[in-house]
């Protein structure tokens, strides 16, 4: 077992303590009661008790106790739920794992495995994800495959973002100023303007600049600045009694430092025993410091701007039938000149100017009313395009080609651009037959069909293949398609008004593609193959003492086929490397989650959550060698996380206090592919806290985030690893690679806001 008794020992003292602190002093609390939780989980609004899914949610109320930056922070509002920024280029791209599924690249080629959906809009690249968590209504967290009614390639699960609406009810607003360490500047807030009894406009903006996290002992710099900057305008129309359209325009600036990166090489390493550039040991990097870098340069200014739009058409039909339009458009660019090595000699660097966009358009209906039947159906399209135009600048060329090229740097140049198309059709019914059984059926169909095209001069052609030249332009792109009916069913049995169980089957299906930074022509041509998981789950959903304690749990077995995995591996080309996706994998993940919330006292509420992961590779086979490596551990899957939120209020004078902690626990966790170990995490511990006061539409906030100091990586590379197999014995060997490189998550931050409302 992969936990061993210790994970096993921490997780059931998690458990017995998170219940012991909701129970207490329970039945006290005589007038108050908790909150429904409304969700749109499944594209209709109803209450949380009732979604026969894993489903953890925060409502506005519980958006406004917290100092969240980004989506990274809402990690701990769920079990068994990671978000990490993999500082691998501007816009925080976003590595996220659900239940142990997820994916862990910065390239466009690369489908995210969670689904972030704003305002119905589902992002399909991970840079662009990482959303700030700026003018939120709701943030929910569905776990498990979510292949029905959420637009492409949700199969580890879906994070649903919604946000304010402009509102005809009367003008409102909020301004929002804050200051923190490192010079954090904050400022934010919005405007509500009812032009007539039909028509509303909203005015969002945001403006945060901080300066760096870390130390850059080469050039005697502090290095990680950001600036960012947004404008949101809005609207509402009523058009009719029946039509409503809203649409929104965002567009953000961000400005920064390039992402910094450590050295983490080890003597079996290229860096380390040719160049002398070592790590100190397997958890501390060159510099001896983990928000300490090196660099051969000064910093380089990076950007990330996008432009979306976000339309919905919303026409009541009929009494019970409903008809909604959605159209989304996101568009980003991008640029930075990053130095991956992390060391002082000129070894690796690219410049990443990159483009990306997608539009799409669903259009639903929707049956709801007081009888048995309930149903969403409805169509969905998708394109998306990118393109980078990489240089890369290797200087390690005297390692590969002789000492005659010491201190030489090469220029390499590669273009790739792809494209994908992806239409579907869905369904998902609910058939009540009593007040006790419900049954639920769903399935969607969805064909993608993808192309790449590749410039590169360095790289050799297949013989004999046309209208490509020695590879100096693969204009003509490699094509291909696949297709894939993914079906839902669940059973819901009703044990009273107040308590429910279910059984539920999803599967969730990703799709194939092309590599995104291959060296050789096979990776170039050769697409990947789609990827599976059947999900099947046993849930519990329960409130006790008139609504005062509120206890969700589940159990689950996941099997994943065809896993597709992306991987470093060295190559004979100028660059030494290529990334490659294989299908060499199939998974199995049990595991069992716990949401807790119990309001206490008056004014005294406490939540929590507890999840449980055993992730292990029923099967993984090395392309090259061959070698069995399902002993390796999934990535981003630690065995236990944990969560524990007690806030309390009380009146002051004329106002209110409130004071809020945040625990979030995650156990030891794997970042790298083949388990290197300076790519280990051991388990974390993560404290935050706030303190407020509020006296009308004034609220006075002071915060501390990651107050334990947790350092630990938010990501780890290993560059040109592979394993090896000795042509005489047969045994499995590692090697290296060149290098690997880390990141550690943003060190303790505090400050004080000041919101003002009217």
């Amino acid at each position: 077992m992969r936990t061993g008794t210790l994970d096993l020992r921490r997780s059931i003292a998690i458990a017995l303590a998170l219940g012991s602190v909701v129970a207490a002093d329970i039945a006290i609390a005589e007038e108050n009661v908790l909150e429904e939780v409304v969700v749109t989980a499944r594209k209709r609004t109803e209450n949380l008790q009732d979604v026969t899914a894993s489903v953890s949610a925060l409502s506005s109320k519980d958006l406004a106790k917290r100092f969240d930056t980004d989506l990274r922070n809402f990690a701990d509002a769920a079990p068994n739920v990671q978000i990490d920024d993999l500082q691998q280029g501007p816009g925080s791209p976003a590595a996220i794992a659900i239940r142990g599924i997820g994916t862990t690249d910065v390239e466009k080629s690369f489908d995210p495995a969670t689904g972030v959906v704003v305002d119905g809009i589902f992002i399909g690249a991970n840079s662009g994800a990482m959303i700030k968590a700026l003018d939120l209504q709701s943030i929910e967290i569905l776990r498990g495959p979510q292949g029905t009614l959420f637009g492409r390639n949700s199969i580890a699960g879906v994070i649903n973002a919604t946000r304010t609406q402009p509102s005809t009810d009367s003008v409102s607003g909020s301004v929002r100023i804050g200051y923190g360490n490192y010079n954090d500047t904050q400022v934010d807030g919005y405007v509500n303007l009812p032009v007539t009894d039909t028509f509303a406009f909203k005015l969002a903006a945001a403006k945060r600049s901080r300066d760096g996290y870390y130390y850059d002992a080469t050039t005697n710099t502090s290095v990680g600045a950001q600036d960012y900057k947004s404008l949101s305008p809005s609207f509402l129309w009523k058009v009719t009694d029946k039509l409503t359209v809203t649409y929104r325009f965002d567009k953000t600036w961000q400005n920064q430092d390039t992402d910094i990166q450590l050295n983490m090489a080890q003597p079996g390493q290229v860096f380390c025993f040719f160049y002398n550039q070592c790590a100190q040991s397997v958890t501390s990097p060159q510099s001896g410091n983990r928000y300490v870098t090196l660099s051969n340069d000064a910093p380089k200014p990076a950007y990330f701007d996008s432009d979306m739009h976000t339309l919905h058409a919303e026409y009541n039909l009929a009494p019970g039938y409903k008809v909604d339009y959605l159209f989304g458009y996101f568009k980003t660019e991008e640029a930075a000149h990053q130095d991956w090595d992390g060391t002082p000699l000129p070894l690796y660097s690219t410049d990443r100017p990159a483009t990306y966009y997608q539009h799409s358009h669903e259009l639903r209906l929707t049956h709801s009313d007081s009888g048995p039947l309930s149903y969403t159906l409805g169509l969905y399209g998708w394109n998306s395009a990118y393109r980078i135009n990489l240089t890369s600048y290797i200087g390690f060329l005297d390692f590969l080609y002789g000492p005659d090229y010491a201190g030489a740097v090469a220029t390499v140049p590669q273009t790739v651009e792809q494209h994908t198309d992806s239409y579907a059709g869905f369904f998902e019914g609910d058939y009540k037959f009593n007040d006790t059984w419900t049954l639920t059926l769903g399935g969607r169909y969805t064909k993608d069909k993808k192309t790449s095209g590749i410039i590169d001069p360095t790289m050799a052609s297949a013989p004999g293949v046309p209208g490509i030249p020695n590879g100096n332009n693969l204009a003509n792109p490699f094509e291909d398609s696949w297709s894939q009916f993914t079906p839902k069913a669940s059973l819901k049995y009703r044990f009273s008004p107040d308590a429910m169980a279910y059984l539920l089957f999803s599967q969730g299906f990703r799709a194939g593609g092309f590599d995104g930074r291959p060296g050789t022509y096979g990776a170039a041509s050769t697409p990947y193959n789609p990827e599976k998981v059947d999900n099947y789950e046993l849930g519990w959903k329960a409130e006790y003492f008139q609504h005062r304690l509120r206890v969700n749990a589940s159990v689950f077995v996941m099997k994943y086929k065809n896993k597709q995995e992306e991987e470093s591996v060295p190559t004979s080309g100028v660059t030494g490397q290529e990334t490659l996706v294989i299908n060499a994998a199939s998974a199995t993940i049990r595991g069992a989650e716990l949401d807790v919330a119990a309001q206490v006292a008056t004014g005294f509420v406490v939540t929590g959550n507890l999840g449980y992961l055993h992730a292990a590779y029923d099967s993984l086979v090395d392309p090259t060698t061959g070698a069995d490596l399902s002993y390796l551990h999934l990535r981003r899957s630690p065995p236990v996380t944990a969560a524990v939120t007690p806030a309390y209020e009380w009146a002051i004078g004329k106002g209110m206090a409130s004071v809020q902690a945040d625990y979030h626990y995650i156990g030891p966790e794997e970042l790298t592919f083949l388990n290197s170990p300076q790519g280990h995490n051991a388990h974390q511990n993560i404290l935050n806290a706030s303190l407020n006061y509020q006296i009308n539409q004034t609220r006075i906030s002071a915060y501390g985030m990651n107050l334990t100091k947790n350092d630990a990586w938010t990501q780890a590379y290993d560059v040109g690893a592979a394993k090896t197999k000795d042509p005489v014995t047969g045994a499995i060997g590692t090697f290296g690679g060149l290098w690997t490189y880390a990141t550690p998550v943003a060190p303790r931050t505090y400050g004080v806001r000041i919101t003002q409302s009217f």
